[in-house]
């Protein structure tokens, strides 16, 4: 039966797949174009100017480029899997309103859905995986390691995004998807303040203060520190994601039980 409800809910995610590949095909392609045009084309020699006439450090503009390359990785895996779009579909088939008459645990129904998330980015991650193969042929922009910390971060970040939206789907009911993207959204954004709130003060402080040179400074090194963060500390975001997808999982039993089991 777990098999039956992954397969259902992998139903109802059928045109995001259909997006997934598209994404998926363009990603691959712009980024091997990227890669040989920062290697022997325009990019290139656009880094050398900014080395000239910026005044840019070396890492500077490797770091930008990087940065490109990291907005790239996070395409196919971001739009791989959104939980809103199963409780969007199950509430226009009134699935939610028969659940409960299954011959299945609610906790086994629940756990389905959070099966689904695992499987959904765990093909995002073996593709992406596959991308950084070809990529790291093709450029010394990013090692290979540097590649798969990218898309472990990646992962657990919409791993995270993923589990808090069934979370606050269950809690606003049918009908009310976008407030549980709005809030899940806010919740990381919010924790990600209170976590870097030395850095965000600091920022603040400067920016108030109308220093633009000392307000560069901080903002360049905020922005490396966070991509050398997610390049080389992804077991971190790993095990964050793992804790609150747990402690989601947890939350939304209780709130499915208040709800006698109406998901």
């Amino acid at each position: 039966m777990m098999k039956g409800l992954i397969i259902k809910d992998l139903m109802c995610l059928k045109k995001q797949l259909t997006v997934f590949v598209y994404v998926l095909v363009g990603v691959l392609i712009v980024s091997v174009m990227y890669v040989l045009s920062a290697r022997y084309g325009n990019i290139a020699r656009a880094g050398a100017e900014m080395l000239v006439e910026n005044d840019m450090s070396e890492i500077d503009v490797k770091n930008l480029s990087s940065m490109a390359l990291v907005f790239f990785m996070l395409l196919p895996i971001a739009v791989i899997g959104d939980m809103a779009n199963v409780f969007e579909a199950d509430g226009k088939a009134g699935f939610n309103k028969v659940a409960g008459a299954f011959p299945v645990p609610l906790r086994t129904r629940l756990l389905s859905r959070y099966i689904t998330i695992c499987a959904l980015f765990s093909l995002g991650v073996l593709i992406d995986i596959l991308i950084a193969l070809v990529l790291s042929t093709l450029t010394d922009l990013i090692s290979l390691s540097d590649f798969l910390g990218i898309i472990v971060s990646a992962a657990s970040v919409m791993s995270i995004y993923s589990a808090l939206v069934i979370f606050f789907c269950l809690v606003f009911g049918y009908g009310k998807e976008q407030y549980a993207q709005i809030c899940s959204l806010g919740t990381m954004v919010l924790s990600l303040i209170l976590l870097q709130w030395k850095s965000v003060k600091r920022i603040l402080t400067v920016i108030t203060e109308s220093n633009p040179v000392a307000a560069e400074s901080i903002d360049s090194s905020f922005i490396w520190g966070a991509l050398d963060f997610i390049k080389e500390k992804a077991w971190i975001l790993f095990l964050i994601a793992a804790t609150v997808s747990i402690l989601s999982y947890g939350a939304s039993l209780l709130v499915a039980e208040r709800k006698r089991g109406v998901i």
